[in-house]
């Protein structure tokens, strides 16, 4: 840009100096206001250059942060999952003898985490490995001291409170409710 300034005052000064066949103070008006023209157009694209500069750094400082603010986000997801939890309340109104949490479809429940039994109003945290399918469905199924088994088979990867419902209470399509009990 500065070279094209330059060639228009060369340009302006020669053809100045060309035409200028009349007196002396017309030569030294015309190179005068080229001159100035010149310093104008000079002092005009420097501070274009500078607002430039200033609204590409301004512009560069947004998108950093809003990458730095994904990646934050991001990572806070990940963390926020690295273990399913289940805080499992009975409140069926008897004792819980039985307790399996198992990937949906498997033939092998694993071990009964009921222990030698879940009294009514005990709570027990089941936790998953970190390395359990994240993606899959999980079954949470318990057997009451009348025999009878219910089962939810629809649970996900996820941290939340759990309490088991009596047959009576569980009027619904589900054995269980996604709160603590009011206490």
């Amino acid at each position: 840009m500065r070279k094209f300034i330059t060639s228009i005052a060369v340009i302006a000064m020669a053809a100045a100096m060309m035409t200028g066949c009349g007196s002396a103070d017309k030569k030294t008006t015309t190179a005068a206001s080229t001159k100035a023209e010149v310093q104008t157009e000079a002092k005009t694209e420097a501070k274009t250059e500078k607002a430039t500069e200033k609204a590409t750094e301004k512009a560069t400082e947004k998108a950093t942060e809003a990458k730095t603010e994904a990646k934050s986000e991001a990572a806070s997801s990940e963390a926020e999952v690295e273990s399913a939890e289940y805080t499992v309340y009975n409140t069926t109104g008897e004792n819980v003898t039985d307790l399996y949490l198992y990937v949906a479809g498997s033939e092998d429940k694993g071990e009964n985490l009921a222990g030698e039994g879940l009294a009514d109003g005990e709570s027990v945290v089941l936790t998953l490995p970190e390395d359990a399918d994240t993606s899959a469905k999980y079954v949470l199924e318990f057997t009451t001291d009348d025999g009878a088994t219910q089962s939810f088979e629809t649970l996900s990867y996820e941290v939340t409170p759990i309490s088991l419902l009596s047959v009576d209470a569980a009027a619904g399509a589900t054995p269980i409710a996604f709160a603590a009990p009011e206490k």
